[in-house]
């Protein structure tokens, strides 16, 4: 019988799994996140359990079994002016679980958790990434921006599209 992924918030005991996937996201997909696997690779546990402990902040985790096979993370911003507003970022799925609707589940968890703390959730997707922007755009999340050669690796250019969904 398949196994049916949990989601769930990450704690500072998932600081190790959380690692782990994240670096191997930024090492096979470059170019869907800001961060890159060279910034992130001495990153101390010490800080990423400190991360996952810090509330409204949340990362929420899709776990088959022990395994951590998902995540996407909400953050808000501590600035007075801007507390309206969240961000949805570091949405990936090991490729050996996409077509399971991990994706839409874990975007899920972070619409409902923000709707509880922000009027609006921002996000930034890879133009040409068709699946994540079809993924956000049918769950209601608007184009308000578009950023020519927003990364740049290894001399090629990417192209971001900035999304927001509004929760009120």
């Amino acid at each position: 019988m398949p196994i049916s992924p949990l989601i769930r918030p990450l704690t500072s005991e998932d600081a190790k799994s959380f690692q782990h996937l994240r670096l191997h996201a930024l090492k096979v997909a470059p170019e869907n996140f800001g961060s890159s696997h060279e910034d992130e690779v001495d990153r101390n546990l010490d800080d990423i359990k400190k991360m996952l402990g810090a509330r409204p902040n949340t990362v929420f985790g899709a776990f088959a079994e022990d395994d951590l096979v998902g995540m996407a993370g909400f953050a808000t911003t501590t600035k007075t002016k801007q507390k309206h507003k969240g961000v949805l970022w570091g949405v990936f799925v090991h490729s050996d679980w996409r077509g399971h609707d991990l994706g839409r589940q874990l975007t899920l968890a972070v619409i409902e958790h923000a709707r509880q703390y922000v009027d609006t959730l921002h996000a930034t997707v890879m133009a040409a990434n068709l699946p994540a922007r079809k993924l956000y755009l049918g769950l209601g999340f608007e184009i308000f921006g578009f950023e020519k050669d927003a990364l740049r690796i290894g001399g090629q250019s990417f192209d971001d599209e900035l999304l927001r969904l509004d929760l009120r």
